[in-house]
C-alpha cells in the first residue's frame, strides 16, 4: 500500500479514490499528514488570532475540508462558463489550449514523483506497453474535450453539462455488454440515466429572438460522446494508476492529449491568428494562450485559459483530491454530480446562459438522480465483493 493511503482504508475505497479524477493530477493541495496546526488549531495571521473552529468536526470531517470541497465545486462547475468566454476560437484549437496550460501544472509534480519514485515505478512507467497505454488514454482525453468543447459551443450551458456528467451510465452499460460484474442497481440507474436524458435532448426550445443561447441536437449528441470517450480515460486510469503514482500517470496523459488536440486543431484547419505567416500559426494558433500581445482578445484568452487551468484545475480537481484522507470517497463523487447544477446556475445569474426550460429541469433531476444512483450501486457492490 502506498505511503499517502489512510490506514483504515480498504483496498476497494483506495481504488474508487484513485479513479474519482486523475485529469488534473490534484494532489498539489493535498495535506500528507497532521501538521502543528491541525493539533493547536489553525491559525491565519493575516485575519488575527486563531481560527480552531475549521477544526472542528461536522458529519465525520473537519469544517475545513466541507469548505474545501464547497469551494471545489464552485470552481470545477465554471469551466463551461469559462470555455464560453472563447466563442471565436475553434473547439478543438482552445481545448489544446486547455490541455496545454494543465500540462504545465501537472509537470511540477511529475517532476517531484519521478525523483521520488523507486527504480521498480521508473521501469514500469518507461515500459512499451505502458506508454502505450498512456498514449490512448490521452487521445481518449483529448477526444473528450474536444467534443465537449464544441457541443458547449453549439448547444446550451445547461444541456452540455448535463450530458457531459453521464459517464457512469456509460460505465454501467458498458460493464454489463462486457460480461462484468453488474448490480441491478447500477442497470436501474443506467436506464433511468437514458430517460432523463431524452427528455433533456426533446426539449430544444428553439430560436427564440430574446435567448442567448441556442440549443441543437447536434451539441447535444456531441456533449454525450464526449461522455462517452472520457470512459477509455477511466478503463486505463484505473489499471495503470496502481502502479504509477498521481502525477507520473496524469502529466503525459494531459500532455498526449494536448499534442493530440493540437495536431487536430492543426488538420482540421482552425486558425485563429490574424495572419499567415509561420509565426503566427505557431504563436497565434498552436500556442496563441501563452504567448500574449498588447491586445485586450489575446490578453482575454492568456486569462481565461490560465484560469481553466488554475480555477477548475487546481482549486477544483486539487480540492476533490486533498478531502478523499477526511471525507468519503463516495460522497465527494456524489458531489461531482452537482457540476451541472451550480454550473447551470451560475451561468444563468451571470447572464452568460439561459434559465433552462422547464423539461430540462426536469431531465436533468432525472439524470442527477441517475448517475447518483449508479455511483451508490457501484460502492455497494464493491464492498460486497
Amino acid at each position: 500500500r502506498r505511503r499517502d493511503v489512510p490506514a483504515d482504508m480498504t483496498p476497494e475505497e483506495d481504488e474508487r479514490v484513485e479513479s474519482v479524477d486523475l485529469e488534473d493530477g490534484s494532489a498539489l493541495l493535498s495535506r500528507d499528514g497532521p501538521t502543528a496546526a491541525s493539533d493547536a488549531g489553525v491559525r491565519l495571521p493575516a485575519f488575527g488570532g486563531d481560527v480552531a473552529f475549521l477544526e472542528r468536526s461536522a458529519f465525520g470531517a473537519p469544517l475545513w475540508a466541507w469548505a474545501q470541497l464547497a469551494a471545489a465545486v464552485l470552481a470545477i462547475s465554471t469551466a463551461g462558463i469559462a470555455f464560453d468566454q472563447l466563442p471565436e476560437v475553434p473547439p478543438l484549437r482552445l481545448a489544446s489550449w486547455r490541455m496545454q496550460a494543465t500540462s504545465l501544472v501537472l509537470l511540477v509534480g511529475a517532476q517531484r514523483e519521478w525523483r521520488a519514485a523507486d527504480a521498480c515505478t521508473k521501469n514500469f512507467a518507461q515500459r512499451r506497453d505502458t506508454l502505450v497505454l498512456l498514449v490512448v488514454s490521452g487521445t481518449c482525453l483529448g477526444v473528450h474535450f474536444g467534443l465537449w468543447v464544441a457541443g458547449l459551443q453549439s448547444t446550451s450551458l445547461s444541456h452540455s453539462l448535463l450530458l457531459v456528467t453521464c459517464t457512469p451510465l456509460f460505465l454501467a452499460f458498458g460493464a454489463f455488454a462486457l460480461g462484468f460484474p453488474t448490480s441491478r442497481g447500477e442497470l436501474l440507474g443506467a436506464a433511468l440515466g437514458v430517460a432523463g436524458v431524452a427528455l433533456v435532448a426533446f426539449d430544444a426550445p428553439g430560436g427564440k429572438s430574446d435567448r442567448i443561447e441556442r440549443v441543437t441536437w447536434q451539441g447535444d449528441v456531441l456533449s454525450l460522446g464526449a461522455a462517452a470517450a472520457i470512459v477509455g480515460y477511466v478503463l486505463i486510469g484505473s489499471e495503470l494508476r496502481k502502479q504509477m503514482p498521481l502525477f507520473l500517470y496524469a502529466f503525459p496523459v494531459t500532455f498526449f492529449s494536448a499534442a493530440f488536440l493540437s495536431t487536430a486543431a492543426l488538420v482540421a484547419g482552425e486558425p485563429v491568428a490574424e495572419d499567415g505567416d509561420a509565426k503566427s500559426v505557431w504563436l497565434g494558433d498552436v500556442f496563441g494562450w501563452a504567448f500574449v500581445t498588447g491586445t485586450s482578445r489575446f490578453l482575454k484568452r492568456f486569462v481565461v485559459v490560465s484560469y481553466l487551468a488554475l480555477g477548475p484545475g487546481l482549486i477544483g480537481h486539487t480540492g476533490y483530491n486533498s478531502v478523499l484522507k477526511h471525507v468519503s470517497p463516495l460522497v465527494v463523487t456524489m458531489a461531482l454530480t452537482l457540476e451541472p447544477v451550480f454550473g447551470s446556475a451560475l451561468g444563468f445569474f451571470l447572464g452568460v446562459a439561459d434559465a433552462p426550460g422547464a423539461q430540462t429541469l426536469l431531465g436533468g433531476v432525472v439524470v442527477v438522480c441517475a448517475v447518483a444512483t449508479v455511483i451508490v450501486a457501484t460502492a455497494r457492490r464493491q464492498r460486497d465483493v
